[in-house]
């Protein structure tokens, strides 16, 4: 049985498009700011990577699943006082729980692409 009914993936960068442009425009042209972990794991430098949107979908057979930007996210995630990008799953009863965060995404065992990050999750979310 599942841990969790919802799981949250939440960017270090703001929704919308003009947002994304100018993170692009940061990250790949002027080669500042601080880039986001999750977005280099599920898009390439122009698009979102096929395999991001299968695993996506795959755990979408199992969880709600929410992929969010850190100004899109619910307030009781932010009242979590979590670092971003990060994982939260929300179980039956209500309570969230870290899955990953920025730490997890920048220590010696951090998913560097799409195949890692499913293993970790699938780790921990079952």
């Amino acid at each position: 049985m599942n841990k969790y009914k919802t799981i949250y993936f939440i960017y270090d960068a703001d929704g919308g498009l003009w947002n994304e442009i100018k993170y692009w425009y940061k990250k790949n042209i002027l080669k500042d700011g601080n880039p986001c972990e999750l977005c280099d794991i599920s898009h390439s430098k122009y698009f979102v990577r096929i395999e991001w949107l299968n695993f996506i979908k795959e755990l979408k057979k199992n969880y709600d699943v929410k992929v969010l930007h850190r100004d899109e996210v619910p307030q009781k995630v932010k009242d979590m006082k979590c670092s971003y990008p990060s994982v939260i799953g929300e179980t039956f009863d209500n309570k969230l729980q870290k899955l990953l965060d920025k730490i997890s995404f920048i220590d010696f065992e951090k998913p560097t692409n799409v195949a890692e990050l499913k293993e970790q999750i699938k780790q921990q979310a079952i």
